[in-house]
């Protein structure tokens, strides 16, 4: 573990670097009270969040923690897993690359500490390259930290990603319904709402903090077996990493369950992030067992956003990316671009690989050669390792 600190004196502002995840403990409660303060940051940015993917080795790099302190009070945090490659040191937010928002964590009573977070990275050379997969446009504080970096001789270049859906609500849920959907579409699901409750005994439970247990979460990791994501390859939930994250992140009462039964049969769910009176949807799914038509999912939903309109929530966030539910239930959207910025010879270098492989994802032939290309090699390596 490296610590090193720099004081701004004037500023009553002190930066600290730490290496290595035995560093956390270090600063751990300030990272939980500096959590509270930040009311913009995703929950992504938490403690729980962060550290699980550390604790269970699900990074590639290095744990670097780049802190700002004013006294005793820490108002600043760039939690990065940094690694080598061609004599270059490549940062990046830790769990990025599975459509999350990442970034710095600010108290957002101390802006200015930005402009020293960039005056550090640049003068002790902490990377040449900075990598992020999830850069929210949203996201005032990381967006202007990396402009910082560019003035200070950092390149900097980003494509999109994704369109990410929103609503804000604050607002009851017959207001929101009334404004967001068509008459029409309301009786719709109105009606196979009566028609579902009707034809079967229909419970939908609300799991928060300890009622969030292990046999919960194996519960819905259940459901997600039995779904269309099983189908895809992108079921996940059974994962004895995913449920520890899922149960750390309900225990520090952000992770929440809607979990829908049908005659006692467990059928849909919703796992979803509250935090800072946000809602973020997290996971989702239905048994295949229930038709398209049957619309559970839609109707789970629906009672997941009614409980939280009735819950003073301020706006809900669906997460990454286009599809038809999508823009029923949002139609406001801000973009998550990649970035990538550079400093220094062999740093460019690798910051215009990453920029020309974004470039050339965006041609639909390619990305069909691409796919194409890593079936055959995913397939040689279960070969081998067979072998």
């Amino acid at each position: 573990m490296v610590s090193e600190i720099n004081s701004k004196q004037n500023q009553d502002v002190q930066l600290q670097i730490i290496e290595g995840s035995e560093g956390i403990s270090e600063f751990d409660e300030h990272w939980d009270d500096l959590f509270a303060r930040a009311v913009n940051a995703p929950p992504f940015l938490s403690r729980p969040w962060i550290s699980t993917y550390i604790e269970e080795g699900r990074i590639k790099g290095t744990p670097l923690f780049i802190l700002a302190w004013c006294g005793t009070k820490l108002v600043a945090l760039f939690p990065l897993e940094v690694r080598k490659c061609l004599n270059a040191k490549i940062a990046m937010p830790i769990s990025t690359l599975k459509g999350y928002y990442l970034g710095l964590l600010l108290d957002p009573n101390y802006q200015s500490v930005i402009e020293y977070m960039a005056d550090i990275i640049a003068s002790r050379k902490v990377f040449e390259v900075y990598y992020s997969a999830d850069l929210s446009s949203e996201d005032l504080a990381t967006n202007e930290l990396l402009d910082k970096l560019v003035k200070k001789g950092y390149s900097r270049r980003q494509v999109f990603r994704n369109p990410c859906f929103y609503f804000q609500l604050g607002c009851s849920f017959d207001e929101y319904f009334q404004k967001k959907a068509s008459s029409k579409s309301r009786q719709n699901l109105r009606r196979r709402e009566r028609r579902l409750f009707e034809n079967g005994n229909v419970k939908i439970g609300h799991y928060a903090a300890g009622e969030v247990t292990p046999e919960v979460l194996l519960r819905i990791a259940a459901i997600e077996e039995q779904s269309w994501l099983k189908r895809r390859g992108a079921a996940v939930l059974q994962k004895p990493f995913y449920q520890k994250l899922l149960l750390k992140i309900a225990q520090a009462g952000i992770g929440h369950v809607w979990l829908m039964t049908i005659d006692g049969v467990d059928a849909a769910f919703e796992y979803v992030f509250i935090s800072h009176k946000r809602l973020q949807f997290g996971w989702r799914a239905f048994s295949l067992k229930y038709t398209s038509s049957t619309s559970i999912g839609q109707i789970l939903m629906m009672h997941t956003i009614r409980d939280a309109c009735s819950d003073g929530i301020l706006s809900m966030d669906i997460g990454h990316g286009e599809a038809d539910y999508k823009r029923f239930w949002a139609e406001d959207c801000y973009k998550v671009n990649r970035v990538v910025v550079d400093c220094g010879l062999m740093g460019h270098l690798i910051g215009t690989y990453y920029y020309l492989t974004w470039r050339l994802a965006e041609i639909e032939w390619f990305r069909s050669f691409y796919r194409r290309i890593r079936v055959v090699f995913c397939g040689f390596k279960r070969k081998t390792a067979k072998v």
